[in-house]
């Protein structure tokens, strides 16, 4: 009878040591990014600052300047939405690669933080 209420004893507190873990991580992963953190030094450029007016297209095909200046405002246009694009793409991957870098540094202060509390452990 002992054994088994032993035996008993140990499995809830099995249950409930790796409910607690699982309750711990959930909650760890539940944690909100800060809306308002900001690595960014100065305002980042939005599209519209960046890139001129959107073309207005003319009132008729018949007006032949109008629609020699449309299809030069509509090529202006797209050469600045395309080289924003550019931008923003190359940022990106600028950001991607520090936050894969700072993880890579956190990650690795964590493991020299558990070994070298695990090697003083064991001594």
């Amino acid at each position: 009878m002992k054994k088994q209420f032993t035996t008993l004893f140990f499995a809830l507190l099995l249950t409930f040591s790796l409910a607690a873990v699982c309750f711990a991580e959930e909650k760890q992963a539940e944690a909100p990014v800060d809306p308002n953190a900001t690595n960014l030094t100065a305002v980042y450029p939005v599209l519209e600052d960046a890139v001129p007016a959107m073309p207005v297209k003319p009132e008729s095909l018949k007006d032949a300047k109008a629609v020699t200046a449309y299809i030069a405002a509509v090529d202006s246009y797209l050469k600045a939405v395309q080289k924003y694009i550019d931008g923003t793409t190359n940022d990106l991957n600028k950001i991607i690669e520090q936050r894969n870098k700072a993880i890579a540094n956190a990650n690795k202060v964590v493991e020299d933080y558990n070994a070298f509390f695990e090697a003083n452990k064991q001594k």
